[in-house]
């Protein structure tokens, strides 16, 4: 048992440093809602009270350690699409087989730029 939660470890470790060595810009998202096509066309709409860590790089989100392409090479997919209001992140749209999941970004507490020196 011991031996299978140091790999646990280990692998969570690496994921992590991977995450914070690419740098890119940090945000939190304050809820969600997922979008789903029903059979007969119509969509249901779920919202929940979920908060969690975005990480924005040249060409990927990464939602609570989840990778996603919002600018794909020609072989690539379409993943994610990052919606703006004014120049600030406002929603990121993950595009799913049967619908799409909205996180709601908050920019009063982006990571970026929150610390202020005197």
């Amino acid at each position: 048992m011991r031996p299978i939660l140091l790999a646990i470890a280990a692998a969570l470790s690496v994921a992590l440093y991977r995450m914070i060595s690419r740098g890119g810009k940090s945000y939190t998202y304050y809820h969600t809602q997922l979008v789903s096509q029903l059979p007969d066309g119509s969509e249901q709409v779920t919202q929940q009270k979920e908060t969690g860590n975005i990480i924005i790089n040249n060409k990927t989100v990464v939602i609570d350690g989840k990778e996603y392409c919002y600018a794909p090479m020609k072989n690539e997919d379409l993943e994610a699409v990052l919606e703006y209001d004014n120049k600030d992140l406002r929603t990121i749209r993950i595009l799913l087989p049967d619908g799409e999941k909205h996180f709601f970004v908050e920019q009063a507490h982006s990571l970026k730029g929150s610390v202020k020196t005197a």
